[in-house]
């Protein structure tokens, strides 16, 4: 059950129908005045008001079911699809002036046909909109509703972000009172500055230092004065001797003061982004943490969003780590692909759905995965603010394609990690593929690959057993190549461009029209790349070979996947 809107004291429960698995059987719960109507919409992008799908609790207790066109104006057709439902009503207060009712109704998957504008709902997120029309809003949309409309951008509605159809996988719960460790920010003065990255070397107490344990469930823990700043956190073991001393450090990770000795702290064991919940591992599974052939050495890396620049707020967030001594029968890993965090890969503006991709190429899985391969059993995409739709893919030698995650709605305010349906298998030799799709409408300059909240970010945190000696596979287009396209700009599009500037400069020097951003994101999926193919340590995996790398996609591996098929 969700929480739609605190005004209306209106809830959602969901379930498959164990009739019919092609369709939901909803409970929405919602207090109205006498005469309003409740709405509830399925959004493609959040707050968007656009090609709404909308359901209608109104007059003569009935529900109907209506859309909103490309500028957001609100239909209720004579002819559209009904929906199964009932009716009841729970309690009336303030002298009959306000009722609580519960209206269940049952919702396909896909209604199959694409002239009533439809929401198909799939594995990935949906944006829910609530909110309540007024007796004299609904007769002129349900009366003449041919003339006259009613335009929802003046509603105050409600956002709510779900996933409809979750895993119906269980793993075993861990109490919140079972033993943990917590490694926080301690006291950490927020800078009152839009981007700030902030490092704090931890030590493992000494009792898990004797014997390994494992990791069993990892959770966010988030100060209440730091919600809507921390935007996500990692914790990192340092995977070294472990007999090397890690430096004390607590400050800002891009400080030239941050020691050098912290590179080599980048296996993930922990993270968290803004949406997330608590994760918990499957029975079978568990990550590893301690033992005296282990380093005592951890790092958390918190990233603060402060648009706002507000001064003042004292944080204390991080990671909080369940444990056990009794091992698993495997140790899990986190795996990052996607792409690298650098200028090379960035978006041109006003882009509705430009697309890029990063590679984890077959030449990488096959030194960096186990003999047997890996099964991967959760999932969390992330990008920053322009982010719209996100997926990934493995290609197997022989050209199959299997899509490991994807989510046509994406919304970088809402991050889960998410449960597969069932564990793909990743062998040696797959290529792994990551592909983002961003809307930068919006924006009047380029958005480039790196940290900041207004920079772009394309990855996947993939969950998987057993552990690899792969911690990160990522890529960006080469040097060379990104240079030969910035000779071409400048020699057919007149592009200020030069050898002599910098990437930020270059990309700047471009007058940007969708012809050529086009062509970027053809020469992004054609031109040869730069892979990083690292261990924990942080350097390369030492029986990598990084010459050759070129990996154009084909024409079947640049489309959209699709989620579910129901309809013929």
């Amino acid at each position: 059950m969700v929480s739609l809107s605190e005004p209306l004291e209106s809830t959602l429960e969901w379930d498959y129908n164990k009739n019919d698995d092609t369709e939901l059987i909803f409970r929405w719960n919602i207090t109205l005045k006498n005469g309003d109507s409740g709405l509830l919409a399925f959004s493609n992008r959040d707050l968007d008001t656009k090609n709404l799908d909308v359901i209608i609790f109104g007059k003569n207790d009935r529900l109907y079911n209506g859309y909103t066109d490309d500028k957001s104006f609100l239909f209720i057709p004579r002819n559209r699809v009904e929906l199964k439902y009932s009716i009841e009503r729970k309690e009336s207060f303030e002298n009959g002036k306000k009722h609580k009712i519960t209206i269940q109704f049952k919702r396909p998957l896909d209604t199959c046909d694409e002239k009533q504008r439809n929401y198909i709902i799939d594995r990935g997120t949906t944006h829910l909109l609530t909110g309540s029309l007024s007796r004299k809003d609904f007769q002129k949309i349900y009366l003449r509703h041919h003339r006259v409309k009613v335009d929802v951008d003046r509603m105050s509605l409600t956002l709510q972000h779900v996933q409809l159809l979750k895993s119906q996988v269980v793993f075993p719960p861990v109490s919140d009172d079972a033993p943990y460790l917590d490694y926080l920010n301690q006291d950490i003065l927020i800078p009152d500055e839009e981007t700030t990255y902030w490092c704090t070397r931890f030590e493992l107490s000494s009792f898990i230092m004797e014997r390994p344990h494992h990791i069993i469930r990892f959770d966010g823990v988030i100060s209440p004065q730091s919600q809507g700043i921390v935007h996500h956190m990692e914790l990192f073991h340092c995977d070294v001797d472990p007999e090397m001393q890690i430096p004390a450090y607590n400050g800002r990770c891009t400080s030239e003061q941050k020691p050098m000795g912290l590179i080599p702290c980048r296996r993930v064991i922990g993270a968290w982004a803004y949406g997330a919940t608590n994760f918990f591992y499957p029975e079978e599974a568990g990550g590893i943490l301690g033992g005296p052939k282990a380093s005592r050495f951890l790092v958390l890396e918190v990233h603060f969003n402060n648009p706002y620049l507000k001064k003042g707020i004292i944080d204390q967030s991080g990671i909080r780590l369940y444990y056990t001594p009794t091992l698993r029968k495997y140790d899990a890993g986190i795996m990052e692909v996607g792409l690298e965090y650098n200028p090379k890969n960035s978006i041109p503006p006003d882009s509705s759905a430009f697309r890029i991709s990063g590679y984890c190429k077959g030449e990488c899985t096959q030194v960096g995965l186990p003999s047997n391969g890996i099964f991967v059993f959760a999932s969390q995409l992330h990008t920053h603010l322009t982010g719209i739709e996100t997926f990934t893919r493995i290609i197997k030698p022989n050209g199959r394609i299997v899509t490991l995650n994807l989510d046509r709605h994406y919304s970088p305010h809402f991050q889960e990690i998410r449960l597969l349906p069932k564990p793909i298998k990743i062998e040696r030799g797959d290529t792994i593929l990551h592909t983002c799709i961003y809307n930068t409408e919006i924006r009047t300059s380029m958005t480039f690959g790196g940290y900041g909240i207004n920079d772009e970010m394309c990855v996947n945190y993939m969950h998987y057993y057993p552990r690899s000696s792969l911690e990160l596979c990522k890529t960006s287009i080469s040097d060379d190549a990104l240079d030969e396209f910035f000779k071409a700009t400048k020699k057919y599009f007149h592009a200020k461009t030069s050898i002599d500037k910098a990437i930020y400069e270059n990309y700047a020097s471009i007058h940007w029209t969708s012809t050529i951003s086009s062509l970027l994101q053809d020469y992004y999926e054609e031109a040869s790349i730069h892979l990083s193919c690292n261990g924990s340590d942080g350097n390369y995996l030492s029986n990598y070979d990084s010459q050759n790398d070129y990996f154009p996609l084909e024409p079947e591996q640049r489309d959209v996947p699709l989620d579910t098929v129901l309809c013929k």
